[in-house]
């Protein structure tokens, strides 16, 4: 019996920070899915007033700068998506205290390469962009941080999974989605 209460406290922290990281993520998913109804709206209202106010060849050539912009920050978003990240990242004999730190190391400097091209999307965008990538580090963050100090990446990529199948869309999904959606509109309105 004693056995059995001092594994329950053992594991008691990790299962708070646990379901502490699943509420973040499902409190931010709802924000974000909110938010970007409202953005989405925006940006259809201003893309108009734009293209309203351009001449064709310069509205053409913007065009082509917020298509590669956008098409940057989908493979970023897809690059930072946990599975993406454990299959890119994770080496044979890492602890899971070195998978996090390579982890978040690559969000961040993935992050800093691109980050000059944020001056060609909209805000709404670029707020969701930030804020997937953002809620990846705590991801990542409160993942690693409730693994034993002995444990492998292997254990931390299994606890990842995990955590990532109990949120209903990931931010980065949230933030892709709503690049595609206003590249789509850009697109019908140069054509």
């Amino acid at each position: 019996m004693e056995t059995i209460i001092s594994i329950f406290i053992d594991i008691l922290p990790a299962l708070i920070i646990a379901a502490t990281a699943i509420y973040i993520f499902h409190e931010t998913t709802r924000f974000l899915r909110e938010r970007y109804q409202l953005d989405l709206q925006k940006e259809q209202f201003r893309a108009k007033a734009d293209s309203q106010h351009l001449p064709s060849g310069k509205s053409e050539a913007m065009a082509k700068f917020k298509l590669q912009a956008a098409e940057r920050f989908v493979l970023y978003l897809e690059r930072i998506a946990p599975d993406r990240l454990v299959m890119r990242l994770h080496q044979n004999g890492m602890t899971s205290r070195m998978l996090q730190i390579e982890m978040l190391k690559a969000i961040r400097e993935e992050y800093d390469h691109n980050l000059s091209q944020q001056i060609y999307l909209s805000d709404g965008a670029w707020e969701l962009i930030k804020n997937a990538r953002e809620e990846m580090v705590k991801f990542i963050t409160a993942t690693g941080d409730s693994m034993r100090e002995s444990a492998s990446g292997i254990d931390l990529s299994r606890k990842m999974f995990e955590m990532a199948s109990r949120v209903e869309k990931m931010p980065n999904d949230i933030a892709i989605r709503y690049l595609r959606k206003e590249m789509q509109l850009l697109l019908k309105e140069t054509h």
